[in-house]
């Protein structure tokens, strides 16, 4: 199994240079996937779609007739205005809010308008931005930081700040109020007041971050790393140390529930680490290597696996049930009012809905 680890890396990393020149195609790397109370949104290469969460059908699509080289694979985030930002991957770096609420007929299809762009950026984007508030801190893999004022009015929207942090930002950052924690594929931990915009700390823990960090609730900042271990900082001063070993590279983000973190690794191991005393509850191996955050619905654990597989994982480690997607499912699934969204590569549909059980619901599939 650990021969077959670096490869998942280096094919994200060739899609990410296939991209930038306009080549990646489909399967080469992982679909983002987000959603609201009506609608789920699915960057998947060239396109980003809207669809309708009550029967799968496609609601809108968009691509930028501008720049036919665009390419979407970062999961699109919703502001408080109803606008979707997201990032395109190759050719022009482009940040874009579309609007859903004003669509345009572009012959049979609807194609939602787009409020702003900026075009600033010189990497792709592969994390979601964060909003704070009224502001969007949106990390780029050129190593900077672009902050936006969501209500300044402007319609061509700049950055009212460029933070310069390094390295190769890929994950979506996260915020206790007072500053917001950046990880980098480079290796380090930054910490950004909120505020001011200044860099209050940087630390670095000698592997690569490619997920991002989590909150607990004792307030201490809980990431994992391809040094295969699970780290604890504090978040005003940046100190850390290791507080537990994985048997593989942990690449996701673990999720919280009181005092319990949940992550999985690249082997299929899949953890409860105690805050409270730092220990571990238990680990369990379901099948197949973990890239996708695990999600709480209810009173368990939804995980899904490179198997294609969706499982129910009560938190004392127990399989409540679970089910066959199909393909391979590397995109953290999301729970949409009383539905599961799955999106895997390798089969003939791009998003599957399902119901609380577990049982399939609805698929997406594009129409050519």
């Amino acid at each position: 199994m650990r021969k077959k680890i670096p490869l998942l890396l280096l094919v994200l990393l060739g899609a990410l240079l296939l991209s930038a020149c306009g080549g990646a195609v489909r399967g080469t790397t992982w679909p983002g996937l987000s959603a609201d109370e009506t609608t789920a949104y699915l960057a998947d290469l060239p396109f980003v779609y809207g669809v309708n969460l009550a029967n799968g059908r496609e609601a809108w699509r968009f691509s930028d007739p501008n720049d036919n080289k665009a390419q979407f694979y970062a999961a699109p985030v919703i502001t408080s205005d109803g606008f979707v930002i997201v990032g395109s991957a190759a050719s022009k770096h482009t940040l874009y809010a579309l609007d859903p609420r004003d669509l345009l007929a572009d012959g049979d299809r609807k194609v939602p308008a787009v409020e702003w762009t900026f075009t600033g950026a010189t990497g792709p984007w592969v994390a979601s931005p964060l909003v704070v508030g009224d502001k969007l801190f949106a990390p780029n893999a050129d190593g900077n930081l672009y902050i936006f004022n969501l209500k300044d009015g402007q319609s061509q929207k700049q950055p009212v700040k460029v933070v310069e942090l390094g390295g190769r930002l890929w994950a979506q950052p996260v915020t206790d109020g007072e500053r917001v924690f950046v990880t980098s594929l480079d290796h380090s931990l930054h910490a950004v007041d909120v505020e001011t915009y200044a860099i209050v700390w940087e630390k670095d823990v000698s592997a690569a971050i490619p997920g991002s960090p989590a909150i607990g609730a004792d307030g201490m900042l809980y990431v994992g790393s391809l040094a295969s271990q699970l780290e604890r900082f504090d978040p005003e001063t940046g100190e850390h140390n290791p507080v537990l070993d994985a048997e593989d590279w942990i690449w996701s983000t673990p999720t919280l529930d009181d005092g319990t973190l949940y992550f999985g690794d690249l082997k299929g191991n899949f953890y409860s680490f105690n805050t409270n005393d730092a220990g571990l509850n238990w680990s369990v191996q379901p099948d197949g290597a973990i890239t996708g955050n695990a999600i709480l619905q209810n009173d368990h654990l939804l995980l899904a696996t490179e198997s294609g597989n969706l499982y129910a994982i009560g938190k004392d480690g127990k399989t409540l049930w679970f089910q066959e997607v199909g393909g391979k499912i590397y995109t953290t699934p999301v729970v949409a009012g009383d539905l599961v969204l799955v999106a895997p590569l390798e089969t003939d549909f791009y998003l599957a809905a399902l119901d609380s059980n577990g049982r399939q619901v609805w698929t997406f599939a594009p129409e050519k």
